[in-house]
């Protein structure tokens, strides 16, 4: 087998292998039936995808977020008064919604005098709407307040209003603050599988969540228990065995909700809205917990199957059009090799359609500031100038081993291995951006398997010893971060095979030139 038939099956294989995953994406997914409706609570932040926590909301705002989630539920939980948000138990009474009326209580004492304050007001005002307020959220977590100074707001609240008032946070945390459950009306935890220190998959974990709703009954006994958040992401790093997806978080929501059903739980998801802002703090995954949109489009319905990427459809059809043009161009224009060559063309066009829907939807889920922007569509500009450049040279039988310049290279090795090296220093908020770089993979591996010691001649003539550092580093990260994901999910697993592929087309060269070299030395005839 020559190397341009074995680059072509190759593309072939990975064109055919994106366009059945897109096609599989498509497909509806059958899943249990959920909670009857209407549901108990949803936590709510405004809609419209704010940059930044939103910033003074109107009422006719208000109004129409709450007339979208009074179609699934009776109550909604927030987490502030400022930015007018004071207004929602008054819009919520018009509607018919209660209200968990939020407080946000930080480690800035005159802002928390300034939250308190307007939320004492608006609960004397708005006294019919609110069920209970909640005071303070997470504040232990993020070890801004002790408990002893969390203690006497939570009173103090409690005793000017006349109100039932809690406090939330982490299931975790409230174990370890069992004392402040003397000074809160009911006990609020917070039960995310998501962000749990040993998460389990999809199919374990609803018994895992019950479990763990057990046990906090039984810790704070005669206290009632409410499950102040719930949810699971639709977009996001995975973490082992827990992905992130639309099915997963429709599968998950409608699992609980009819275990609290069952059980009689009473519980709050989170969250009603996408929220964009989210990912500066938690990561891409922080953005995409809403079962609507930022702009308000339900992601899925209550009951029936459910489709991961409803463009899935489009994407597959738009990929074979441009592959059946890419075809024909290869047969018309290509006057050697046209069978093979035409199969490369067609190839490269599917995967320019199949790989690129993927880096759209990266590029919009996960880039936050103009850095972000800037810094992926450098990658995808590079990625592909070198995957074309690469098809071009193995059409003309160059075989790639001098066809990508070595600043390209040098640029695409360096953008893996930072993003390798933030996976490794903080990788509960970084993503695996396996798609952003797959054409660059793809390039570069097909330069050092189609003619490996011309490959290596190269290198050595550079002195490549910044290519060389790197490739090491990126092997050893490669292995190392699916082993750190126990290999319990696709998404690592590929990153670290990417970040092999990429190490190796360094190594693997100079590791055959190094072999003839030696063999050379030892038969001075030869």
């Amino acid at each position: 087998m020559d190397r341009l038939t074995a680059v072509s099956l190759a593309l072939a294989a990975a064109a055919l292998a994106l366009l059945g995953s897109w096609w599989l994406d498509g497909q509806p997914v059958n899943l249990r039936a959920g909670g009857t409706l209407p549901l108990q609570c949803v936590s709510y932040a405004p809609s419209s995808g704010y940059p930044a926590p939103p910033g003074p909301v109107t009422r006719e705002h208000i109004r129409r977020d709450l007339e979208l989630i009074a179609r699934r539920f009776r109550c909604v939980r927030t987490y502030t008064v400022a930015h007018g948000l004071d207004q929602v138990p008054s819009v919520a009474r018009e509607l018919g919604l209660e209200v968990l009326l939020g407080a946000w209580i930080g480690g800035d004492p005159a802002q928390n005098e300034r939250e308190l304050a307007l939320a004492i007001e608006a609960a004397r005002r708005d006294r019919d709407a609110i069920e209970a307020i909640v005071v303070g959220n997470e504040v232990l977590l993020r070890h801004e307040l002790s408990e002893d100074q969390l203690a006497p707001l939570i009173e103090r609240v409690a005793r000017d209003t006349g109100l039932a008032v809690t406090y939330a946070d982490v299931w975790g945390y409230w174990m370890s603050h069992r004392s402040l459950a003397r000074s809160v009306s009911f006990v609020t935890v917070h039960i995310l599988p998501y962000w749990d220190d040993h998460p389990v998959g999809i199919d374990a974990v609803i018994a895992r969540v019950e479990q763990i709703y057990s046990d906090l009954r039984a810790y704070f006994p005669g206290k009632h228990v409410l499950v102040g958040e719930t949810g699971w992401p639709s977009y996001g790093k995975p973490r082992g065995e827990l992905e992130p997806s639309r099915v997963n978080q429709a599968r998950y929501l409608r699992e609980f909700t009819a275990l609290a059903e069952r059980r009689e739980i009473p519980y709050n998801l989170i969250e009603a809205f996408d929220q964009p802002w989210k990912r500066a703090h938690e990561g891409t995954v922080g953005a995409y917990w809403g079962l609507y949109d930022a702009r308000g489009r339900e992601k899925f319905s209550w009951s029936g199957p459910v489709v991961e990427a409803p463009h899935a459809r489009a994407v597959v059809l738009a990929s074979a059009a441009l592959g059946a043009l890419g075809a024909l161009a290869g047969v018309l224009l290509l006057k050697r090799r046209r069978g093979r060559g035409a199969v490369v063309v067609a190839s490269c066009a599917i995967l320019a359609v199949a790989i690129g829907a993927h880096q759209v939807e990266y590029l919009h889920a996960a880039s936050v500031t103009w850095i972000d922007w800037t810094a992926s569509l450098l990658v995808v500009v590079a990625g592909w100038t070198a995957f074309f450049l690469a098809c071009r040279g193995a059409l003309s039988g160059a075989f790639c081993h001098d066809s990508i310049p070595r600043a390209l290279a040098l640029l695409l090795l360096l953008g893996s291995a930072y993003a390798c090296a933030g996976l490794a220093v903080a990788g509960r908020h970084r993503d695996f951006p396996v798609w952003l770089f797959l054409p660059a993979v793809l390039a570069l591996a097909a330069a050092a398997w189609m003619d490996p010691l011309g490959r290596a001649r190269i290198l050595v003539r550079r002195r490549a010893i910044e290519e060389t550092i790197i490739a090491f580093w990126l092997v050893s990260a490669g292995a190392a971060i699916p082993l750190v994901e126990r290999f319990g999910n696709q998404l690592s697993i590929a990153w670290g095979l990417s970040s092999l592929a990429l190490g190796l087309s360094v190594l693997l060269p100079l590791a055959l030139q190094a072999r003839q070299d030696q063999r050379a030395s030892h038969d001075p005839d030869d």
